[in-house]
Order: C-alpha cells, then structure tokens, then sequence
C-alpha cells in the first residue's frame, strides 16, 4: 500500500470513529456515564496541578481535591443514575459563582495522572457543562487516533481481509460509548489495539529497513500511554506483546532485537513503565470502597466470578448509563454470536501461531477476571464489570481475524462477499436501534406510560441541537461507514480475483 493509501485508510477510519463516538459524547447526558463525575473532577483537578487528592476527614477511597464550582457541581447529577424511568432533567440547577474554588470529592484522586492531564484541559478555558463536552471530545479525539492507527496497520498486511472485518466488527455500541465518554477504560482498548496491529506489522515487515521509522514511534506512543492509563494497563501491555511474539516468526523477532529504532523504542517504552509501576505503589491506585462479597475467600471470590463468567460478556456489548441501560437483547445476540463465530473459526479452522496466539488471549479474557478478583476479593469485593477486559477483547476479535487470513490467502467469494455486506448492513441496523434506544431512556425515561413517539412531542430532556439531530447525525455516519466497508470487500475481490 501506498503512502497515500495509508493515510486515506487512516483518515476514514478515524472520521467514521469519530463521527460515531462523538454522537454519543451529546446523546450522553452529562455524568451518564460510569463514575464521569469522578473522573471530570479528577481531570480538572490535574490540569491545575493537583496530582493526587488530599484523604477525606472521614476516610474511604474517596479524596478531595479543589477544583471549580461549576466542575464540582457535577457530583451532585445522581438523581437518574441507576433509575431507568428517570430523566435527567432532575438535577437540580447550578446556583453561584461557577469559577470560585471548593473542594469536591472523587473516586479517581489516586489515578495516574496522565490521561487527565490531556482530557482535562478545556477545564480551563470553560467551568460549565461545555468544559465537560470538551472533555469527551478531547477523550475521543485520542482513542479514535489510536483506534485509526490499528485499522490502518492492519489495512497494511499482504493477508488482511478478514482482520479489518472482526476488528470492525469489535467496535461495539459499548466501544463508542466509552470513546465518547470522560473515562480512561476507552484508552485502555484503544492503545491495546494499536499497539498489537503495528507490532504485527513491523513483524511483517522485519527485512524492510524503513518500516522501523515509520512504525516503532506508533508503537512506542502507543505502549508509552497504554501503561499509564489504569491500573491493569501494564498487564495490557504485556498480554499484547506476549501476542504479538506468538503471532512473529523467530527470525522476525530477531531482526527486531537487532535494530535501533527498536532498541531505542523499548528504553522509552521501559520508562513509561516504570513511572507507572512507581504510580501504582506508590499511590495505592488500584485501592477502592469495599463492594459485594468484602472479606470473602480467594476461593469464594473466583467461584462467583467464575459463574457470572458469560453475564459479564453483555459489557462487551452494551450496558450504558449507569449499567441500568442495557443493550436490546437483539445486539447482545448478534456481537456476540459474531465473537462466538469469528473465535471458533480461528480455533478450529485456523493452525499454527494464528490459533496459538487466538488461544492464548481467549485465556486471557475468561481467566483473568477470576484470578484477578480472587487475590483482591478479601479488602474490595466483587467490583468487575465486562467493560473492564475490552482492552482483551478487542484485540482477541482482531487475533481472530489475523488467524483466519493466515489461513487462507485468496479473496472474498462472491458468496462471502454478499453475506459480510449483509452483516455489516445488519450490524449498523442495531447500532442505530442501541444508539436509538439509549436516547430514548433520557429523553423520556423507560417508564411504562411513555411511548416512543414522545421523544419528539413531549421530552423531559433534549441533547444539544435536538433529539431528531441527534438521531439524524448518528445515521449518516453509519451510512458512511457502510460505503467503506462495501468499497473494502469490493477491493479484496477485485485484488485476488484473475481478471478474464
């Protein structure tokens, strides 16, 4: 592929990614989102330099931290969290001086502050709801950068067909939800995936002296944010690289070990890492208000773990607001029949590193939870939620479909080609109907006497510009997308296929 080509792939992908995320950024009601009002804060916090939050008088994982009024404002939005028949035209208005100083208090006061320094800068240009608006579209700015990155890595590989399709088909509701939120849970998959897709790449193309320069700093930038985004980020990072070894022949790796750009990647990448496992101990980030289950056995912890194995499967998918706005039971059964179909695929019809390394991360995401919640169980309880592992999942789906192309080198059928252009038409129909429903839950609320055409005639609540806007917005997005995807297919075929 081309210079250009690589740009114009990276350039689609991202203002479709884009386009959709930020549709969600003003669907979202402000604090919509899971623990917003903690992290906006922290954010704001961070930008005037206040790293981490002074202990609350009467303990908790809670800290205070001095921000704004009109930031610290947004603790007060939890009259609809959690209530499906209530709108959010509940919370009450903001009285006062919005740029006075007052402590305000956040879960997030002892997180890595690198994700906040960023997402929170348009804190000081506004106090209000637009700071947080600017928020979100600064967060999505950076995981859909990312996010590109990893679709026009892929678009990059001799064999490609089939990853750009799963890793298409990775991006859930529950994906551009996130993206379009003030929460670093987005960065976390967003970087994974970039990450794994370039270091693949740079495998790939290991004798080619000039694919170090332009790929090493992607991965370096790539790795460098993924280990100081959360708690569990370096794990991440290391799952990703052990994958990526799996997927690289040995004379791959060791042309890689042998080069410069390589070496000088890594140092850096070692740094960043070693700043977060600093953050980690130091600060006690991965601390939290005991939950369901405190004080239980290692052993009791992974057994109840173990059996809401596949309940947690629906955060891959969708669970929005507060958790209290699922998915419609529809897209829980086709993304995960699509994950189901594309893993068994790989298991079963792939060989070799393709199926190792399928294999290898789908251990991963049914495992880790269990262990992990096993060791911590004792002091914080049951806290996991589905969401918490999209930084495995999504690149498990693009493993899949790196594994199935590995396999089989020619072209899309015209019978293949028909169905994933059905697919993708089917798999935009739920996004707009998941996208549609969340709306619904804000505008009117899910109450039982409240009908769908009332989001027009009798709101309790608008996003900015209108509901219709909103609606309209989100579709002509997913148009577009549909065109690149068909263009796509098209192209694959028409590569392979012998002309007569």
């Amino acid at each position: 592929m081309t210079g250009s080509g690589r740009c114009r792939t990276f350039w689609w992908a991202f203002l479709v990614l884009m386009g959709l995320s930020s549709a969600w950024t003003f669907a979202t009601p402000l604090m919509g989102v899971p623990d917003e009002p903690a992290h906006v804060i922290k954010a704001a916090a961070v930008v005037r330099g206040e790293l981490t939050g002074r202990e609350m008088p009467d303990g908790g994982a809670f800290q205070l931290v001095t921000v704004p009024a009109g930031i610290g404002y947004f603790d007060t939005f939890g009259c609809f969290a959690q209530k499906k028949d209530t709108p959010p035209s509940c919370v009450p208005p903001f009285s006062g001086d919005q740029s006075a100083l007052v402590d305000a208090r956040t879960s997030a006061g002892n997180y890595n502050p690198i994700y906040y320094a960023v997402v929170g800068l348009p804190s000081l240009l506004n106090n209000g709801a637009a700071a947080v608006y600017g928020m979100r579209l600064v967060s999505a700015l950076l995981s859909c950068l990312f996010l590109a990155s990893a679709f026009s890595a892929l678009s990059q590989l001799r064999r490609r067909k089939w990853a750009v399709a799963a890793t298409a088909a990775a991006m859930t509701p529950m994906v551009l939800f996130l993206n379009g939120a003030v929460n670093p849970n987005s960065l976390e998959y967003a970087t994974s995936a970039a990450l794994l897709a370039n270091l693949v790449l740079l495998l790939e193309r290991s004798a080619e002296p000039g694919a170090y320069r332009r790929y090493v700093p992607v991965i370096t930038a790539a790795a460098c944010v993924l280990a100081n985004t959360k708690g569990l980020s370096l794990l991440w990072l290391a799952l990703m690289a052990v994958t990526a070894g799996l997927l690289g022949t040995w004379p791959q790796i060791k042309a890689l070990s042998r080069n410069a750009w390589v070496w000088a990647g890594s140092a850096a990448i070692g740094l960043s890492c070693a700043f977060a496992l600093y953050w980690i101990t130091r600060h006690d980030s991965l601390s939290s208000n005991p939950f369901e289950a405190a004080g239980s056995s290692p052993l009791t912890g992974a057994e109840i773990m173990l059996d809401r194995t596949f309940d947690y499967a629906t955060g891959y998918v969708g669970q929005f607001g507060w958790l209290e706005v699922p998915a419609p039971m529809g897209a829980f059964v086709l993304w995960l029949g699509l994950g189901t179909a594309l893993v068994m695929a790989a298991v079963v019809l792939a060989r070799g590193r393709g199926r190792t390394a399928t294999v290898f991360l789908l251990a991963a995401l049914l495992l880790l939870p269990p262990l992990l919640q096993a060791q911590a169980v004792g002091t914080i309880g049951i806290v996991w939620q589905g969401r918490y592992i999209l930084a495995v999942f999504v690149p498990l789906l693009m493993v899949c479909g790196l594994a199935l192309d590995r396999m089989d080198a020619r072209g899309f059928s015209p019978q293949a080609a028909a169905i994933l252009n059905a697919m993708a038409i089917l798999v935009a129909a739920f996004h707009f109907w998941t996208f549609a429903h969340t709306l619904r839950r804000y505008v009117t609320g899910w109450a039982v006497d409240r009908r769908w055409f009332e989001m027009i005639t009798e709101p309790s609540w608008q996003p900015p510009g209108g509901t219709l806007l909103s609606l309209a917005g989100f579709a002509v997005v997913l148009l577009v997308a549909l065109w690149l995807l068909r263009r796509a297919v098209r192209a694959e075929r028409r590569a392979i296929e012998p002309t007569v």
